[in-house]
């Protein structure tokens, strides 16, 4: 009977404590222990679990432990008749060191369970065991700390260097497994207040052992503890460093930082600098490149566009870019990180560009001018660089320099010197637009003539991009605009001030609609009711795309007949009594009727030539919005009714003699022949077009045009300037899927990897062209389309597959820190050109209405490989236990959608009976995106189905380390916890060390 509590003891446990009795009077050995154990199991039908509790209160009962019995619990353990929790649990509740016999037994015990545990067939889950080996590396750990605090004290047994001994011994042998310390780092995310405890109790032995006399703690003890807590540190090394994704050292200069510059330089002169810093730091991190570097890269890249775009449209451009708007790039990156070095790392930068003595030269050369001088002093005028360093540079490039001495002074005014003037004009200007337009119209007037002389005006507007100021230039003169459409019954003069005012205004706005789209002007909310903002919204025609004609309407008929007297008889238009934005309203009704008077016979073609220079002869805004509206005419009927339009188009192009040169006709007349021969080149026959505005040949076969130029960018290494637009506009014709097919069906054609690694990096830097929409195209369309195909699995054979995976994992990662980007910035930064809803986001809606729609298909052992299989929904990352919140995922999302539909194909092809190329692009793809680290691989991760990764470390045995499942798998939620302890378990018998 039990004399505590009165009652006769279990079945069970009589059994047990019997069978011990019998046991050790006949010295049974552990095989003996082990089959009559079974038989009384199976007899009773006790729990196993009760056993360790029974056999280790028997073996403690006095100061030295029954050794038998510790054996036979050490043989139930390891024979898995009974779990190891159950065991590991009783060994770290005991904590009387007054017994250090007892404590010597249970360390060795432990040691024992730990480093001959069987992870893959344990009777535990596996999460269970990684709280189980950290409360065990705990207890030792406290073993350790509470005998150095006796010894502190002075009334420690003589054993207790022995347990200090043991405890460090066994501690270090389990924190040396491989397997236990993946389990560890699962462990840390499981129980964050135990870690915390786990951690602080190594701390404090640590600072407990050097608070004691070497004569106290002899040496050989202290360099077994210390060993046991390096051992323990072994756990951080889990943390995965940030590796690159795409190497590109090998390369003489880095073609994806080349083309970004080439792009943000020639397509967005107008975009704010803070998507471009975050696309170069992107970039950096995931090319993994030196900053110094970095910086030398943008110089060379910024060079490489000035030599390119010499003599050229683009060259103010690339002028602006390099001098006013690179240098608030680098202030940017100065205030990102004003703790680094950053005068330095640039010096650095400048010196890693002197190297490139011929590229120097000849920019100097082409621009006429000390081109990196002039970079440099723009530097010094930001304080980025100290006097010292820009005297040491200086001194290098012209002790380096090659080129040859100049005979002459140059013709015209380098670019380089003309851009930094036109910073200082444009705060100028700005200052005089601003004044009141009732109370200055000279002054205005004076201003604006000026700006038309010469080049003046691409000047101002080049340097108001590359500031940031030509929004605000905008508004300014929609302004002036809105002010000169209204009569106030000025005579002389003032009225013929109002008329330049309002047409140099309108002219000015077409001319910056048409180069940086509608957006620029039409941003403010105080001039969304104006008449530019609103023509242009309805009747101006942008990059090729016509407005409807239908949008011309709300015209009065009384004055469009009094327009067409005008313009007929010759009479004069009274200045004091006009409202000349009526004027334009209806002045596309009054050349529609003299069209369809030509058309009927009713108007010869000598009058129609005299009513269109009428119409020129005064106002440079009448024909702009005459041939607006041919164009849109033109865009709706057939090929025989366009002849008579198109010579009144035609005809309207032809200049006229200036008849009065106090109203600046001819420079008003050429900004309105610039703004015609870009309104109409895409309307005119093919013979008729200005061909520079066109870098797609006619008749010419898109295919066959992309891959001339893609074979000519990849044998230079670098996106020339004709390259970029050729490029764009391909993009634009044919659309994403085509283009994204195309490019990477290029890239793949090489087998070499070094061919492919150039490729790729000069794509990825293409593909930001548009990379939000060319990611979905290739999350969506390519790569399904790769991996379903049997006929191309050519292309997923390493290094083509190996490189294909990277190129998903930079696009992907790219796509969704610009988004991220744009939404902190509450604005879209999408390219001008794109604002539609794409294709891509179209399917993924017409997938989300399929949910509501379940489809019935026959049901098999594996998943069907399919993008849209039951209807397309995030269900399947959700697995989740009772209690466990659902991960937040935004299901609305294209790039979400898209990821998340790859991944699930991905899943049906790793539970596909074959081994193929598809699934080591799968294994190529999940490695390339933990090489990212940090948020950007947590981004893609999160999208792998939670049995996704068991099924391929089944199909792959150990093609996972134990540091990439465990980054593989979110361990911030319980479901990640689980599957990462259960494939690091399923990975030690292949990788155990």
């Amino acid at each position: 009977m039990d004399t505590k509590t009165g009652r006769q003891p279990s079945t069970f446990s009589g059994k047990v404590k019997a069978l011990l009795m019998r046991a050790w009077r006949e010295r049974w050995t552990d095989i003996q222990w082990g089959v009559q154990l079974k038989k009384v199991l199976a007899s009773t039908g006790g729990d196993p679990k009760d056993l360790p509790e029974i056999l280790v209160h028997q073996a403690l009962v006095g100061p030295n432990p029954n050794t038998l019995i510790l054996s036979f619990l050490k043989y139930t353990v390891l024979s898995q008749v009974v779990p190891p929790s159950a065991a590991f649990n009783l060994i770290t509740s005991f904590d009387d060191l007054s017994k250090p016999f007892c404590t010597l037994g249970l360390i060795d015990l432990a040691e024992a369970f730990a480093c001959n545990l069987s992870f893959t067939c344990s009777l535990d889950s596996s999460l269970t065991l990684c709280k189980c080996l950290q409360n065990t590396l705990h207890w030792l750990m406290l073993c350790i700390h509470q005998s150095l605090q006796m010894i502190k004290e002075g009334h420690s047994p003589p054993e207790i260097l022995t347990i200090i001994d043991s405890a460090s011994v066994a501690a270090q042998k389990i924190g040396d497994n491989t397997t236990v310390q993946a389990l560890l780092y699962v462990a840390m995310s499981e129980d964050t207040d135990k870690f915390h405890d786990f951690e602080q109790t190594k701390v404090n032995v640590q600072g407990t052992l050097s608070q004691l006399q070497s004569d106290v703690v002899p040496s050989q003890t202290r360099l077994k503890v210390a060993s046991a807590l390096k051992s323990l540190l072994k756990v951080q090394d889990l943390a995965l460093p940030t590796q690159s994704v795409l190497d590109v050292s090998h390369l003489a200069i880095c073609p994806t930082i080349n083309g970004l510059v080439s792009l943000e330089a020639i397509l967005n002169p107008t975009s704010d600098i803070q998507p471009f810093v975050e696309q170069l730091c992107v970039t950096e991190k995931l090319l993994k490149l030196n900053r110094s570097y970095l910086y030398c890269e943008l110089f060379r890249a910024c060079f490489m566009g000035l030599v390119d775009s010499a003599d050229s449209q683009e060259e103010l451009k690339w002028a602006a870019f390099t001098y006013l708007k690179l240098p608030q790039v680098l202030l940017k990156f100065n205030q990102q990180a004003p703790g680094q070095d950053f005068g330095k790392e640039l010096e650095q930068g400048f010196d890693l560009l002197l190297n490139s003595v011929p590229l120097l030269d000849l920019t100097d050369v082409r621009l006429n001018c000390e081109a990196l001088l002039q970079l440099i002093h723009v530097c010094m005028k930001y304080d980025l660089l100290s006097q010292p360093q820009i005297e040491r540079l200086l001194t290098r490039r012209r002790n380096e320099s090659a080129k040859p001495a100049k005979n002459a002074q140059p013709s015209t005014q380098p670019s380089a010197s003309l851009i930094l003037r036109a910073e200082s004009t444009v705060t100028s200007i700005l200052k005089t637009l601003d004044a009141d337009c009732s109370k200055n119209q000279d002054a205005l007037m004076g201003v604006l003539c000026q700006m038309l002389s010469g080049k003046s005006f691409e000047l101002i507007l080049a340097a108001a991009a590359a500031t940031g100021e030509l929004q605000s230039f905008a508004t300014k003169l929609i302004k002036i605009n809105e002010f000169a459409k209204q009569t106030q019954g000025e005579a002389g003069k003032a009225a013929q001030t109002r008329v330049l005012l309002f047409d140099i205004s309108f002219l000015m706005l077409c001319h910056i609609t048409q180069l940086h789209g509608i957006e620029m002007i039409s941003v403010s909310p105080e001039y969304a009711d104006s008449f530019f903002i609103q023509w242009a919204q309805r009747c101006l025609p942008e990059d090729g795309r016509y407005k409807c004609v239908d949008n011309y309407s709300g015209t009065d008929q009384a004055k469009v007949d009094l327009l067409l007297s005008q313009l007929t008889r010759g009479d004069e238009i009274k200045q004091s009594l006009t409202r000349w934005h009526e004027i334009c309203l209806n002045a596309p009704f009054a050349i529609q009727e003299v069209l369809f008077a030509w058309e009927h016979g009713a108007l010869g073609s000598d009058n129609v030539k005299v009513i269109l220079e009428r119409s020129q002869s005064r106002m440079c805004s009448i024909p702009v919005v005459m041939s607006a509206w041919l164009c849109s005419y033109m865009n709706t009927v057939g090929d025989d009714a366009r002849e008579k339009p198109l010579q009144m188009l035609q005809r309207l192009q032809v200049k006229i003699s200036s008849p009065d040169p106090e109203i600046y006709y001819v420079e008003r007349s050429h900004l309105m022949g610039i703004i015609l021969r870009k309104m109409v080149n895409d309307i005119l026959p093919t013979h008729l077009k200005d061909m520079s505005m066109q870098f797609i040949p006619p008749n010419a076969i898109p295919s066959e045009v992309m891959e001339k130029c893609l074979q000519g960018v990849m044998a230079k290494g670098w996106i020339d300037l004709r390259s970029v637009h050729t490029l764009e506009q391909l993009l634009n014709l044919c659309g994403s899927d085509w283009f994204c097919d195309r490019a990477i069906m290029h890239m793949l054609n090489s087998s070499r990897l070094e061919d492919l690694t150039q490729a790729l990096s000069l794509l990825f830097a293409v593909f930001h062209l548009d990379l939000e929409h060319i990611t979905l195209s290739l999350l969506l369309h390519t790569v399904p389309k790769l991996l379903q195909s049997a006929d191309k699995q050519q292309f997923l054979t390493d290094p083509r597959g190996y490189v294909l995976a990277k190129t998903c994992v930079l696009c992907i990662v790219a796509a969704q820190t610009a988004r991220s980007v744009a939404s902190k910035a509450s604005m879209s930064h999408i390219r001008r050109g794109y604002n539609k809803r794409s294709r891509k986001e179209m399917e993924l809606e017409s997938l989300d209405e399929q949910d509501t729609r379940p489809l019935k298909r026959m049901k098999t052992m594996e998943p069907q490989l399919t993008l849209d299989s039951e209807g397309f929904n995030l269900d399947f990352l959700t697995a989740k236990d009772d209690g466990e919140a659902s991960p937040i995922i935004d299901t609305k999302d294209p790039l979400n959608k898209a990821l998340a539909n790859l991944m699930r194909l991905m899943n049906a092809i790793a539970h596909s009976a074959t081994i193929s190329q598809r699934t080591s692009f799968i294994v190529a793809f999940i490695e390339e995106s933990i090489k990212c680290g940090g948020q950007y691989s947590q981004f893609i991760l999160q999208f792998i189905p939670p049995q996704m990764l068991s099924q391929i470390m089944k199909s792959i045995p150990g093609v996972f380390n134990n540091q990439q499942i465990v980054h593989i798998c979110d361990l911030a939620n319980p479901t990640g916890r689980k599957v990462a302890a259960k494939c690091v378990c399923q990975n030690s018998k292949i990788r155990s060390e």
